[in-house]
């Protein structure tokens, strides 16, 4: 979890705390394939790699148009992805470009998140209405913004499930909407009133972390820790 005291804390078999050092306020996150390494995203396009992560070169220098919002670690870890607001793709390393929003669609809302498939060869953008755009060998299994009576939702998450037979989306007030052949396990408003930063899918489940660090469990995945309670903001998950 990427914390607002600048620092990114690990949670499972050894729970770590690494301090941060970037030009600007950090972002987004994103861990490697490998579990054993992560890259942050700061406000600037600015990349900071730590554990088995690489730094293959970043956005800062570029004369962007919108902000950065997004970063996805390629599956192989030698390659990662970065999107702006408008949905453009960038790619370094070994991560496949196959384009972005703003080379399919005329009509698409801010972005919010881009997730590869397991192989690499695909990618999915998903923006803050509930569109989802899918790029190479990502599959499309629908999308909030044609769901009918669903207006006025800010989506703030975005996860494919391993087996890659659907995805689910994050509202900010807690709602998951799910597509493809996935499970309903239910969503955090079911419990009441949830400020959503972000969704970690396992292969039994998933979690929903809300800005407090607070924890909610749907299906079987394992719950491994948070910072709920220390008085911090939890700015991005992975």
């Amino acid at each position: 979890m990427l914390t607002s005291d600048m620092r990114l804390r690990s949670y499972g078999a050894s729970n770590e705390i690494f301090d941060l050092s970037l030009e600007s306020e950090p972002i987004a996150i994103s861990s490697t394939k490998d579990g054993q390494g992560c890259l942050v995203l700061d406000a600037r396009g600015g990349v900071q790699a730590h554990g088995t992560a690489r730094l293959l070169g970043d956005i800062s220098t570029l004369n962007l148009q919108a902000v950065p919002v997004d970063i996805a670690a390629s599956p192989s870890g030698v390659g990662y992805w970065i999107i702006d607001s408008d949905g453009s793709v960038f790619s370094f390393g070994n991560a496949a470009f196959l384009q972005g929003v703003p080379q399919v669609s005329q009509n698409a809302n801010i972005a919010v998140a881009i997730r590869p498939t397991s192989t690499g060869d695909g990618y999915w953008i998903a923006d803050k209405n509930g569109g989802v755009y899918s790029f190479g060998s990502a599959p499309f299994f629908g999308a909030v913004t044609t769901v009918p009576q669903v207006e006025k939702v800010e989506f703030v998450g975005f996860a494919s499930d391993p087996a890659e037979c659907g995805y689910r989306l994050l509202s900010k007030g807690g709602t998951i909407f799910s597509f493809g052949d996935l499970p309903q396990y239910g969503s955090p408003s079911d419990f009441g009133g949830f400020d959503a930063v972000g969704l970690i899918a396992s292969r039994e489940g998933f979690l929903c972390v809300d800005r407090r660090g607070a924890i909610t469990i749907h299906g079987a995945a394992p719950n491994l820790g948070s910072p709920v309670g220390q008085g911090l903001t939890v700015i991005a998950v992975t």
